[in-house]
């Protein structure tokens, strides 16, 4: 069975036995479930949220509805359109449910001379909003150290680019940035597994 199918019906399977009155966590689960099919932390190109505070994981979700946030299609689907069909009660669950979870880190090969590069770049520009190397859920600014590194070089790549909006300074701050400060950036945080 194609995986948007299986997708669709895990939703309609949810909000059935939602609207039946089986226990909540019973729906909740299938609606997680299909959120880790992509969120799993093995599809190199798509973020862990695993441990991401609400508050962060609020604002990126609530980006992709603003448009502020580029929605490029994945296995006939995109997350603007997924997050649209949520709804208010199931846009809390998720949120509380990843934001309960702990984070663990992408095992990746690195480049350590980039990564000792990233290091000094991350220290000089994002330590004051991504503490400890970008891996604390409390800033509520995202975790960066432990994602994947081709995540990352493509998000960062779009702020550069303006198709990704965020905050004011951390844009202008990176659009002075080389390619290379961004490889390295990017090793940087694949070196803390």
């Amino acid at each position: 069975m194609p995986t948007k199918q299986l997708i669709r019906i895990t939703f309609s399977v949810g909000l059935l036995l939602t609207t039946l009155g089986s226990p909540p966590e019973l729906a909740a689960d299938a609606l997680i479930d299909s959120c880790n099919h992509c969120h799993d932390g093995i599809k190199k190109d798509i973020p862990i949220i695993d441990g991401v505070s609400s508050y962060a994981l609020e604002a990126s979700m609530l980006a992709y509805i603003e448009g502020l946030r580029t929605a490029r299609p994945y296995e006939g689907e995109d997350m603007k359109s997924i997050v649209q069909k949520l709804s208010e009660a199931e846009f809390k669950k998720l949120l509380q449910h990843y934001a309960s979870q702990t984070f663990t880190p992408v095992k990746q090969a690195f480049d350590t001379q980039l990564a000792a590069k990233g290091k000094a770049l991350h220290e000089s520009y994002c330590e004051r909003c991504h503490t400890e190397g970008g891996s604390l859920a409390e800033d509520d600014s995202g975790i960066l150290a432990g994602q994947w590194k081709g995540y990352l070089i493509e998000e960062i790549m779009h702020y550069k680019n303006g198709t990704r909006e965020g905050d004011k300074k951390m844009v202008s701050t990176i659009k002075t940035l080389s390619d290379e400060h961004i490889q390295a950036l990017a090793e940087y945080y694949a070196s803390q597994q």
